[in-house]
């Protein structure tokens, strides 16, 4: 798989690590076996067009953290599925739910990547079940990465 890695420049310097975001999407990845071809792009933006990406595409007038899209029909969450897209992340979504959940913003950004991949691999995140899912596979994936730095626990 390829992965990319664009708008670090929009995070606190502490936080512009594109090897340990990489290493999150692939953790991730491997921890749901489906390490496949593909292309995915971690994308991070500045608050006013993650908001504008936000009401075009889902509706929503509000700040959010995390914007998934499939290159391909979603497949539920399957594994061997051949996951590719593009995760937009809000660069201000991440400073303030760091600072809110007091984490630095790295932990904050690498929580937000993992979450951002299991949307692409088909997870929900719409009732509270689901949120606990989704959570616990994230945290997963950071424990075994080593990547856990500050309680990356949310919500």
């Amino acid at each position: 798989m390829t992965i990319r890695v664009f708008g670090t420049s929009r995070l606190p310097t502490s936080a512009r690590k594109p090897r340990d975001i990489i290493h999150v999407c692939r953790l991730v990845l491997k921890n749901e076996k489906a390490e496949s071809e593909g292309e995915l792009n971690v994308v991070f933006l500045d608050r006013r067009r993650m908001r504008l990406l936000n009401k075009r595409f889902l509706d929503r007038s509000h700040d959010t953290d995390v914007i998934a899209f499939n290159y391909t029909e979603d497949p539920g969450p399957v594994k061997g599925v051949k996951p590719f897209g593009d995760i937009f992340i809000s660069a201000f979504q991440a400073r303030q739910q760091a600072a809110q959940q007091t984490h630095p913003v790295l932990a904050e950004v690498l929580f937000l990547t993992a979450h951002g991949i299991l949307h692409l691999l088909g997870y929900d995140d719409s009732t509270a079940r689901q949120r606990a899912v989704m959570f616990r596979k994230q945290e997963s994936a950071l424990r075994a990465g080593s990547l856990r730095r500050g309680a990356a626990r949310r919500r």
